[in-house]
């Protein structure tokens, strides 16, 4: 714990400073040449909650986060631009029941783009993010009775190849490929009487690989309207499984695939530039390996409108099938509003949201309908260049209709500061 009272200590002395910071050395920490620059780019967290497992029974908890990192930026603002991450992120809880949930977590990512001003733009990203959490399994319908009291570690990966190519003044042709996958680390056992399981028993992993094709028309200065294709296979891969009774493995489903056609529109919607969109509407079709193929509307669309010098608010409305976390397939549909006030004073600006996400989880022929409502208020303070902070609250409602016993509720407080140099 002490290391975590250290960095607090510094993050305090550092806000007690003048603003002026005369002290701190011009950013970046190293700077080879003209083109590379290495930051240092750190955070200290706390976080406390009522409800650490999504679950009908809340369990509190508190914990402290601390996560030293590093950027490298090569390029930056030129032809071939090139930005890496690394950052871990040490985990303690301060209860000592809770301190088997210590833990490190590592997050690494990778940008480049190429783009020297002619008609062809490329990008990869590629990142790595470990995990530990149940909200979004929660949001499935995946109830405690599954998976236990404990949390559920992941590795996410997710790596994209995007080229736009600009056939004329007015015309720009847009093909991507992107691969996203996960793993699920150092499963628990659930002790269920006699029998002995792991919590990741009914649990599997998915491999979705996406190939989305665009073609866009450029009507106005700043206004697109085109055309998009999207492509998309998720494959089912087994999670870590235990049995002490000696039963199999459920035999898993293949792949759900996907097949997306619709309108897009990208850009400024008044002359005034106040309101702007980014909206994809559409046809979906799509099969579970073993079931009949299905076919819905499909949707995203964001509106962003600015009501004042500082207030703006956005409406994002979207709507898509997704491999399940079962097995199955989910059908989402979901509704969020927010709202930000920038410099409500120098350096604060205030934001607030509220989503509400119906799911439909489909598994082994069984639909269960999820509702859930998720109310957030945050506040970030940039003190200067080098260290901002912030602070938030969260309020997450989850309903299963057919289901009350899964029914959950959780309020988490957040308190963070970054240190950039």
């Amino acid at each position: 714990m002490s290391r975590f009272l250290i960095a607090a200590s510094a993050l305090s002395l550092a806000s007690a400073a003048p603003a002026a910071t005369s002290w701190i050395p011009t950013s970046p920490l190293v700077q080879i040449g003209d083109d590379l620059d290495i930051f240092t780019d750190s955070s200290l967290a706390v976080e406390t909650t009522d409800n650490l497992y999504s679950q009908a029974a809340g369990r509190s908890a508190t914990f402290f986060t601390i996560s030293p990192g590093i950027t490298l930026e090569y390029g930056r603002e030129t032809g071939l631009e090139v930005i890496l991450l690394a950052r871990r992120g040490f985990v303690e809880f301060t209860d000592s029941a809770l301190r088997d949930l210590d833990d490190q977590r590592d997050f690494l990512s990778g940008k480049v783009r190429f783009s020297t001003g002619g008609p062809l733009t490329i990008s990869l990203d590629s990142s790595y993010r470990e995990t530990a959490r149940n909200d979004d399994l929660a949001s499935q319908g995946i109830t405690g009775a599954v998976i236990g009291a404990n949390l559920l570690r992941q590795a996410n990966y997710s790596h994209a190849l995007d080229a736009d190519y600009r056939l004329s003044e007015k015309v720009q042709i847009g093909v991507g490929v992107s691969r996203a996958y996960n793993h699920y680390k150092d499963p628990t056992v659930v002790v269920n009487g006699a029998l002995q399981t792991f919590n990741t028993n009914a649990l599997t992993e998915t491999d979705v690989v996406s190939v989305p094709v665009d073609i866009e028309y450029q009507a106005f200065e700043k206004l697109w309207f085109g055309f998009r294709y999207l492509r998309e296979q998720a494959d089912y891969e087994a999670a870590p499984y235990f049995d002490s009774s000696g039963a199999l493995r459920p035999a898993l489903p293949g792949r759900l695939t996907k097949d997306f056609y619709g309108l897009t529109t990208r850009g400024q919607l008044t002359e005034s530039g106040k309101l702007n969109a980014t909206a994809r509407v559409g046809w979906l079709q799509f099969q579970n390996e073993g079931a009949a193929s299905d076919s819905v509307p499909s949707w995203s669309v964001s509106l962003n409108h600015v009501l004042t010098e500082r207030l703006s608010h956005n409406l994002t409305l979207s709507r898509d099938v997704t491999a399940s976390s079962t097995g199955g397939q989910n059908d989402s549909t979901a509704y969020t509003y927010g709202l930000t006030m920038a410099n409500a004073i120098e350096g604060l600006s205030l934001n607030l949201s509220v989503t509400r996400n119906e799911t439909e989880a489909l598994n082994a022929g069984v639909l269960t309908p999820v509702d859930t409502m998720v109310y957030t208020l945050g506040a970030d303070f940039k003190y200067n260049e080098h260290l901002t902070f912030n602070a938030g609250y969260n309020f997450t409602d989850s309903r299963i209709a057919s289901n009350p016993d899964g029914n959950f509720n959780s309020n988490t407080f957040t308190l963070s500061a970054a240190f950039r140099y």
